[in-house]
This record gives C-alpha cells, structure tokens and sequence, in this order.
C-alpha cells in the first residue's frame, strides 16, 4: 500500500481527473472531448456529416476506378465533349486510351465507372445506359437501359448496383445479375444526392450522399435488406483498405505512388488525365466548425484557508488562427461568484504563468475558446500549483522583512524555479526514455542510435520495440544461422529456410572401407582438365589448385528460402538482401530464393518453401493441348465413367487404351 502526501500541492484538470464544470448552463458551451484523452476542442456544426477528403482513400470518386493490379487505374473524362475511358498501369506511367477511335465515340456524356477484375461497368447518362465490358474493355458483355444512370459499384459476387433518378423523385439503387437482369431495386434511401457506392467484403453497402453544403453523408446497409442507418469513417476505414487516392476535388486527384527506393512520391492530374501541380487540387470543404466556446469550472477546493495559489501550466495545441483566452479568480467562499474585476487573465499565448490573485481557499478557472471555423485549439490538460512555493524558503529571513519586496523575489524567483523544474523533471524521467517497454514511440530511433541501429520509418512501434529488446541476442549471434533466422523473422514475419550449401557437396569419401550413400563424381566434372574430361561436360577454370576443387565446391556459400506470402510491399526483395548482407559474415556469399514461383522438385527442393500442391489440370489431347500420349501425360476416366482410375473392361479396353509393362 502507497500512501500520498497529507496535504496535495498541485490540481490537475484533464479527461481522466475530470474537468469540474460549473454545472450552469454556459458551463461547457460548444466544446466536445471533455472524455477524450485527445483533449477538449471546438464542436462541429454538423456532427452527422463528413468530408470527401475523409472518403475519399477508401471510397475514389465515382469517374476513377482501380483495376486488377494496385497500380493500375481507370479514368473517365467529364464533358462537355465526348467523354473517353483512361488506363494508367505500373508499366505505362501516362493516361492512354483504352478504346479506338470509333469505340471512343459511343460515350456520350460518361459520369461513373466500377471495375472487378477485367470487367468494367460505365454509366453514360447521355446515352441513358449502363455498358458492362469484358476482357479489360475489348469485349462488350451487356448493355442495360436506364434512365439518368449515376455511381455504380459490383458487389465481391459480380452483381452490379447502379444508383438512378428521375426528375422530382428520389433517387434508388437497381442490382443487377452478372447477366444483366434486374434483381432487386432499392427504393428506400437516404436524402441526398448518391455521390459514391462502394460494396465491402461482407456484402455491405456503401452510401455516400452529397447536399447543398459541399458536405457528405456517409450510411451503409446489408446488401440482402437494404436498410440504411448512418456510418462513420472510423467503420468506413475497418471495411476498406486505403487505395492510392489521397485528395481529389473539381480540379483534379492526387495518387500517392512508389517513386524511386521506398520513398512515396504524390502524382496529380485533372479529371483529363494531364499532371498538374499539387495545389491546384486543394483539400476541399470539410465540416465547419463552432468559432467561439467557453470551459467554466466550479470552485476547486486547495483545502487550505488563505490559500495563496501559485502557478498555471496549460498543455494545449493552439493552430494559427485560434485562441485560448484563460482567466483565474480566488474565493473564500464555494458560492461566492467572482466579479467581473476579480478575474485574472493569463497573457496572450502563455501557457505558464504566475497567479497574483489574492489569497482564497476556491479557485475558479474559465477558458474561452476561438477558432476560424476551419482549425480548432485543442486543450489537453491544465496543472495548478499551490501553495506559493519558491527558492525564498532557501534564504535568511531578512528578505521578507518588507512584503512588498518579498512578494516581487518569490516572483521574480519563480521564473528561474520553473526553469530549474522542468530541468528536474526531464532527469527524473530519463531512466524511463531507457526503457524499451515505456519509452514513447518518438524516442525509439534516438535509442536504437546507441545501439548502432538504423530504424526503418516504415516500421510500427511493436515491431521497433521487439527489435531493440532482442539487440542483445542478435549480436551474440550475429554471422550463424540462428541469428540470420532470428533477424528475419523480427523484421518480416516470416521463418526461413537456411540452408548451408558446403555440407550438401556431390562428392564422396570412402571411410572403413564402405562408401556411404553418396554419388562419386570424379575430378574432371568440377574443371575441364586435358586428356581427361569430355569437351563441354566441365567447366574452364583458370584459378585454384585442382586438388582442392572438393573443399572449394559451395564453399563459404549459403541459401535463404524465403516461403510465399499473399502481401508483400514494393522493395521486400531488395530490403531482405540487405538485411542479410548486415547479418551474414563478408567472406560468405548468399543466394535469396523467394517462394511461390512453382514447384521445384529435386535433390535440393524445400516442401512449403517454393512447393505448391493443387490439382493436375485436366488433359486434353490434340495439338493445342497440353499433354502428348507416352511422354508427360496423366490419363483420366471418361465423363461418364466412375472416378475409381482405370478399370479393365469398364473403362478401358486392354491393349488399344492400355500399356502394360
């Protein structure tokens, strides 16, 4: 059991102590987060509502979609003029058309696209139509009549959901078969103009509506009932992983893409495809803000009569363009409002300062908030010190024989007493920032700069931590095949398969006079030696001493087999090979084989390494096939037949489909 001091020194106000609001009215006025460790700020005028800046990494605007690979885009151009279908993909860097000229010219006025793996759906309101396409676009699939089609979206079966309207009606989703019969019309939507649909994993419903403020609306709905409630963008981010959209407006989009090494560079575009600069796309409108509120405390209780309150420390962010308006009041009463002439107020922009109220037991604080509408000061914490404590206490007496002079020394003493104390503070705390477990997630790049490690930006905190606390143990092994393993699997998550190539020489020893299970090769398959090998059967050496060719075969060689995994970021390959070369010892030479390539059989292959097990695929004969009779053939029963192989008068006649040996 602790025990704390009998008489308290400071008071903290904050989301876990509490805030001790007046309990009035204007108490706490257009203020939110009073139970977020984020800290207190600005209300928004419209709660319900989102920004497109929010949707937009998770839901693109409806005239941009991407394709099969992560890299590969679509695009269609707004009007006036006959809209045309872009692609950008990871080899072609440039938005090219998709279609030839006289295919281009069907597009009327095209407002949205949705593409699931090479088919690719269009809306064209000016032709009153929604066109599916196969084959990337080269193959029309169907065509369906609608009128005033807008956002569309497939579903992960291949169904498609296109929004529509008719002129003083409201707007309905239609879900269409991937033959294009109609399925299903949802009728009951939101209010609202449908800006953007989107379908999750889940078979969930993605609604984004627009209105007349620039704002959005975000709800979602069971694809099987269509009934929708409002979503948020915390639920939006859990269904959706972020594409490479990061901003788009009227003026054009950004793509936040792979540049050179691991360095992400930003490309921008208007809605025709040419590059423009990044400001010219903006940020757009986001949901408008409350500019002025008001944080007022009840009487907070020092427990000391007379109590001469002492200091103030504010931890708050305040933008530009906003305020934090603080002011302090003393009473000897609890319900002894203070007058308008009894409030202190704190110098513009301090956020530490010195309290010369009068002495009182209750101490009332009010905070005024200001902002732009746009930007918010975010107050996280205000710490109030008392009683008047300073350095005075250290000297004789006679430096408050006259009060006057005595309160100017504890004040002017109280400047460099803050200093010192803040000096203190950081050297008490200095121990913890050694503490792997508890040092902020800031501090980890500084603490591995005494280790001699280099932290890669990318990485989260977990990962940093398990890598320092296991620093110990990687240098011990550092250069053996237990450290290389462990080294991989902190950083990748992967386990490896490390294999040491001398100990795996295709060559023989005789020992007790018995050969033991190995192959005897003789000399000249290692070199080309005259009079002894076969022209073209080893290979020409012109360094080393023949005898030696045993021991030098694979020598100081080793390969790393990497098994395959369904993610892997740009650059895996390249940032593996360095690791290794960091961990391996400079005489060795590695070889890095990453998996999921095919099947390797032979002496040297690794089952779930580089090895996929699925089915044979059927045989077909012919010379478009891909088997030929006697030679790398699989043979299977008939269609009709039983699935038991091949039975002798059944489904086999022997010797005309048979060949026994």
């Amino acid at each position: 059991m602790s025990c704390g001091p009998a008489q308290a020194t400071f008071r903290l106000l904050d989301s876990y102590v509490g805030w001790d609001p007046s309990g009035a009215a204007d108490s706490t006025k257009n203020l939110t987060g009073l139970d977020q460790p984020s800290g207190v700020r600005l209300v928004e005028l419209h709660p319900d509502s989102v920004s497109a800046a929010g949707v937009t990494p998770y839901i693109p605007p409806r005239r941009l979609a991407r394709g099969c690979h992560a890299r590969e885009w679509y695009l269609l151009t707004p009007g006036p003029l006959p809209s045309r279908l872009l692609k950008r993909g990871p080899c072609v860097m440039d938005w090219l058309n998709v279609w030839r000229h006289e295919i281009h010219d069907a597009l009327m006025d095209a407002v949205a696209i949705a593409v699931h793996g090479t088919r690719i759906a269009i809306s064209d309101a000016g032709a009153g139509a929604v066109t599916v396409w196969a084959r990337g676009g080269y193959q029309r699939a169907a065509q369906i009549r609608i009128h005033n089609p807008g956002a569309l979206a497939f579903t992960p079966v291949r169904e498609l959901l296109v929004s529509a309207h008719k002129a003083g009606s409201r707007w309905a989703i239609y879900r269409y078969g991937p033959e294009g019969t109609l399925r299903h019309v949802f009728r009951d939507l939101p209010d609202g103009q449908v800006d953007r649909i989107a379908v999750s994993q889940d078979c969930t419903i993605w609604l984004a509506t627009s209105h007349s403020d620039g704002l959005m609306k975000l709800w979602r709905a069971p694809l099987a009932t269509g009934e929708f409630r409002a979503a948020t963008l915390k639920e939006l981010a859990a269904a959706f992983s972020q594409t490479a959209v990061k901003s788009a407006t009227e003026d054009g989009f950004c793509l936040e893409e792979c540049g050179s090494g691991t360095v992400p560079v930003v490309n921008c575009f208007s809605w025709y495809g040419r590059p423009i600069p990044p400001e010219e796309v903006g940020s757009g409108p986001v949901p408008p803000l409350a500019d002025a509120g008001q944080l007022y405390t009840g009487p907070i209780d020092s427990g000391i009569v007379s109590c001469l309150w002492h200091r103030v420390r504010i931890d708050a962010g305040v933008p530009v363009r906003t305020a934090l308006e603080v002011s302090i009041a003393s009473s000897t009463l609890p319900e002894e409002m203070p007058h308008p002439s009894d409030w202190q107020d704190a110098p513009a922009g301090s956020q530490d300062f010195l309290l010369t109220r009068p002495p009182g037991r209750y101490l009332f604080l009010r905070v005024r908030f200001t902002g732009d509408g746009v930007s918010t000061p975010v107050l996280r914490r205000i710490r109030i010190d008392f009683p008047r404590s300073t350095s005075l206490e250290l000297l004789p007496a006679v430096y408050r024989d006259n009060p006057q002079a005595e309160d100017f020394t504890e004040r002017f003493l109280s400047l460099f007493d803050a200093s010192i104390e803040d000096l203190d503070r950081v050297i008490e705390r200095f121990p913890a920032l050694m503490d792997v477990d508890s040092a902020p997630a800031e501090a980890l790049p500084w603490l591995g700069s005494f280790l001699g490690v280099v932290l890669d930006s990318t990485w989260e905190p977990e990962r940093r931590r398990a890598i320092l606390k296991n620093l110990p143990v990687l240098y011990r092994k550092r250069g053996t095949v237990e450290g290389l393993l462990r080294a991989i699997q902190l950083i990748f998550d992967l386990t490896p398969s490390i294999q040491e190539l001398p100990g795996e020489r295709a060559w023989a020893a005789v020992s007790h006079g018995r050969l033991r299970a190995l192959r005897l090769f003789g000399k000249t398959r290692s070199r080309f030696l005259v009079g002894r090998s076969a022209l073209g059967s080893a290979p020409l050496r012109s360094y080393g001493d023949p005898q030696n060719d045993a021991f030098a075969t694979h020598a100081y060689r080793f390969r790393v087999q990497i098994p395959p995994a369904p993610v892997r970021s740009k650059g895996f390959e390249e940032r593996l090979q360095r690791l290794i070369e960091s961990q391996k010892p400079a005489h060795a030479t590695a070889v890095v084989r990453v998996g999921g390539t095919g099947f390797i059989v032979g002496t040297w292959s690794s089952v779930g390494v580089d090895t996929v097990f699925a089915p044979v695929a059927p045989p077909v004969l012919g010379t478009a096939g891909n088997i030929r009779l006697r030679r790398m053939s699989v043979l299977w029963p008939g269609h009709r037949a039983p699935r038991s192989g091949i039975v002798p008068g059944e489904t086999a006649a022997v010797g005309i489909q048979t060949l026994m040996e």
